[in-house]
């Protein structure tokens, strides 16, 4: 098979556009679901948000008054091509590209490209000028400074314990001290904090609170924009799910027998991942709009504190 069509098939097919759309309706179900069961409503049905998404493409799109549209554009695509190319670039089970092009994964590009969305709904909120928009742009701002510094010290553990950037080898354990385990496992906690920041999603049934709580950057957005955005949002879900599951259940069920197993525990594991970011945001997505809260102090606090006991816990880990 030649190395074009290899990449088009990852690309169009595995990890790509029909399996990654297929997997953004999963998670994003268990994600509507859980968030709503938080609130005491009713779940979604199944395909309540897939056919919001698919009315969105038949409507107007319209461009807000004083929007810069390259602007709106630019934060539009990135929202959706850095996740889709997040998941393509991941070195998943059978990703044809891992030998067209001997794809090994590497921590620093998939965490940057992770960190595309967030950046891409921060350009949204902050080039449209309205206060809600702004005020979102400038709330999420604060949480996402603080999520990126747990990110890298937990990514930086499991390169520590490794001794490389790369993912080829998440599936085989770095060794098989209990300093190992505990380190995956308390740097994934330290990539679960900061998963709220990086998969943050917009819910269609917002409920009840003020608009200055609920609205989010992409309140502006519709049509064709609003709809890419939101397939964005989903395609982020997949692939934070899925960069969690490789990189830090993988290695700790390496061993598990038969290999089918292992895959029903990843995908499992990528669901609760969902399920839980979803309850989560039910019961503390509504931010408090306080001015006299300090936005930083509990990132300086709790979420720094687990990341560098997983550094602490790596050193130990890699002197055996």
């Amino acid at each position: 098979m030649s190395g074009a069509l290899e990449f088009a098939l990852a690309a169009l097919v595995y990890p790509g556009a029909v399996v990654a759309l297929l997997g953004a309706w999963a998670l994003g179900w268990a994600r509507d679901a859980a968030r709503e069961m938080a609130r005491g409503a009713r779940p979604p049905r199944l395909f309540t948000t897939v056919a919001a998404i698919r009315g969105m493409f038949s409507r107007e799109t319209l461009v807000p008054a004083g929007v810069n549209p390259l602007a709106l554009s630019l934060g539009v695509t990135l929202a959706l091509a850095a996740p889709f190319a997040a998941l393509v670039a991941l070195p998943l089970p059978g990703n044809p590209l891992t030998q067209a092009v001997g794809l090994r994964g590497d921590l620093i590009a998939e965490a940057g490209l992770l960190l595309g969305l967030p950046l891409g709904r921060l350009l949204i909120g902050w080039a449209t000028p309205s206060p809600y928009t702004r005020l979102a742009a400038d709330r999420n701002a604060r949480l996402f400074a603080g999520a990126v510094a747990p990110l890298i010290l937990g990514l930086t553990a499991v390169a520590q314990i490794r001794g490389t950037l790369t993912i080829w080898d998440a599936s085989a354990r770095a060794g098989e001290s209990g300093f190992t385990t505990l380190t995956l496992v308390v740097a994934g906690a330290a990539f679960l904090i900061a998963l709220p920041a990086l998969a943050a999603g917009s819910p269609m049934r917002l409920g009840a609170g003020s608009s200055e709580a609920l609205a989010g950057e992409a309140t502006e957005l519709s049509g064709q924009d609003l709809a890419l955005f939101l397939i964005g949002e989903a395609l982020q879900l997949v692939a934070c799910a899925a960069f969690f599951t490789l990189v830090f259940v993988a290695p700790l069920v390496a061993g598990f027998q038969p290999a089918w197993a292992r895959w029903v525990i990843e995908i499992v594991a990528a669901l609760v991942v969902a399920a839980g970011l979803g309850y989560w945001e039910g019961r503390h997505g509504r931010p408090a709009v306080a001015a006299d809260r300090p936005p930083l102090s509990w990132w300086a606090g709790v979420p720094v504190l687990v990341s560098l006991v997983a550094l602490v816990l790596a050193a130990w880990a890699t002197r055996g």
